[in-house]
């Protein structure tokens, strides 16, 4: 086990390096520069400055320094905790993460608390109503959800939930009743994939031969739903939690754009539009450690929920393989 945890440990610390590299790369490679950028947003950009205070100013920010000594510095930057300060506010990074981050978690946590009971709750009326026509309904309506974009689902609440029937701010705003619109906009994704995937799992683990010995021992079908099927047929379900903690950090970028709420979303769209280094950095780097741990998380609860995992001397397979067992099953 505690070797287990150390792989997963280092793949992890491998996977946040991959992540800060590739947005390093791609940050270099998209064409820009950030002091023009900064210039224009204050509108000096029409003045014409002296080759030696721009060169001063590059220096300021240490953009006037090799490729590869920047990305040491940012890096070493971050392992010491401090990530430095904005190209676009000239604020430490840390603060502006903590003044945007609240929001987000806010809002993810909010959509995940919304959209997780509803998609089990999707999957299992969905089988149990198996032979009705509201079970195929149940069914399809995943399938539906996950096709629509996320924007349209955003703009569509506003239109209707906000601006005609007036019942919840729709943009901007504080408190409890602004982050409903978002986090349901956030939560149909989420209820839809939970749906489909552990709607698919209950198909299969309802034509195991155990659910046949269970009814013949007189257990009704909501006691083998319940007592049985979820925990055998959940487990796909989890993994694609742990997926969806990732679709979170990534659909906040839009929905926070649509309804204008200021969070880190929002503050990685701005920051990538201004070629702000130490920021996109620092979120990459903070998000790929939030992925990586709920992965983690996710793996010490396999082992101690699927006892084929801890089989065969203690052998831990990897989830895919164990999605693969249930599609086939």
């Amino acid at each position: 086990m505690a070797r287990f945890v150390l792989v997963r440990l280092l793949h992890a610390l491998i996977t946040i390096w991959i992540a800060f590299t590739l947005a390093f790369v791609v940050l270099r490679v998209v064409p820009g520069d950030p002091v023009q950028i900064q210039l224009s947003r204050s509108g000096a950009d029409n003045v014409e400055l002296a080759p030696e205070k721009l060169a001063a100013l590059r220096a300021d920010l240490g953009l006037d320094k090799p490729v590869l000594v920047q990305y040491a510095d940012y890096a070493l930057g971050l392992l010491r905790g401090d990530p430095g300060f904005s190209i676009r506010s000239n604020e430490n990074v840390g603060s502006v993460l903590a003044a945007a981050l609240p929001a987000t978690l806010e809002l993810a946590g909010v959509a995940l608390a919304i959209g997780l009971p509803i998609g089990v709750l999707l999957a299992v009326l969905a089988t149990l109503l198996n032979r009705r026509w509201i079970g195929g309904l149940l069914k399809t309506t995943p399938v539906v959800c996950i096709s629509i974009p996320t924007f349209l689902i955003g703009l569509l609440l506003i239109h209707f939930v906000a601006f005609e029937w007036r019942l919840l701010p729709g943009i901007g705003g504080r408190g409890p009743a602004a982050v409903v619109l978002p986090a349901l906009t956030l939560a149909v994704p989420v209820a839809a994939v939970v749906g489909q995937i552990l709607g698919r799992s209950l198909d299969a683990t309802v034509r195991q031969p155990f659910v046949r010995t269970l009814r013949a021992k007189g257990i009704g079908e909501g006691g083998i739903m319940f007592g049985h099927l979820l925990r055998n047929a959940g487990l796909p379900a989890l993994t694609m939690t742990g997926l969806l903690i990732g679709s979170l950090v990534s659909g906040s970028v839009v929905v926070e754009t649509v309804f204008s709420r200021h969070g880190m979303g929002k503050l990685i769209a701005d920051a990538i539009i201004d070629k702000d280094t130490p920021v996109v950095l620092a979120i990459t780097v903070l998000g790929s450690a939030l992925i990586v741990t709920v992965n983690l998380v996710i793996d010490l609860l396999y082992y101690y929920l699927d006892p084929r995992i801890r089989s065969g001397g203690g052998a831990i397979r990897k989830r895919a393989t164990l999605r693969g067992d249930y599609a086939l099953t």
